[in-house]
């Protein structure tokens, strides 16, 4: 069972992941643009002070315009992979344009010489990237754990919502039920799930 669920996930993180590869940053930009609309208006996003969020890969949803747009009134955390722990510990950045350096994997992380960490108690709000999502608000990863380890020690109250273009969110995914972590919403370019 656990091989032919390794197995499923490979074949759904490469199907995805070239499709992710394949849109042009015109399409990227334009997508990114009805999820931010779609983001912004929700309750739960306009309520929120601090919002953790990610610095996106390439072609995953870019949401740096609305973190500029809303940073007077909103503070943004990013993560930074502990390949040690195994886990991510969260950084506030004060500008975009500066303070980030290349982590693991390629990820652009804040450099925490000039960041300040955050608790995960201080946390409002948790913006969660992914290469798939289905119907049931499941998560598929880039395959190291990190989201779905971190996840784990969350309490409900902290909402996670993950952010996707239309094409990311499937029907049903594989899943293993004990480690992988199921989102409180998904938001796309033309729905809330």
């Amino acid at each position: 069972m656990e091989m032919v669920l390794s197995r499923d996930k490979k074949e759904f993180r490469q199907k995805l992941l070239e499709r992710l590869m394949s849109l042009t940053e015109n399409e990227i930009k334009r997508r990114s643009k009805n999820v931010e609309a779609r983001l912004s208006s929700l309750s739960i996003y306009k309520s929120a002070k601090i919002i953790m969020v990610y610095y996106p890969l390439k072609g995953e949803v870019n949401i740096l315009d609305l973190i500029r747009k809303d940073s007077r009134s909103k503070r943004f955390c990013f993560p930074v992979m502990d390949l040690k722990a195994k886990n991510l510990r969260i950084f506030q950045i004060e500008h975009l344009e500066d303070g980030f350096i290349p982590g693991p994997y390629g990820v652009m992380e804040p450099d925490t010489k000039k960041a300040k960490e955050l608790t995960i108690e201080e946390i409002d709000l948790i913006l969660v990237p992914g290469l798939g999502f289905d119907r049931m608000k499941n998560r598929l990863g880039r395959g190291a754990g990190f989201y779905d380890r971190f996840l784990q020690n969350i309490k409900p109250s902290i909402k996670r919502i993950g952010l996707a273009f239309d094409f990311q969110i499937t029907a049903n995914l594989p899943v293993d039920p004990v480690f992988d972590q199921a989102l409180d919403s998904i938001v796309s370019e033309k729905e809330v799930l």
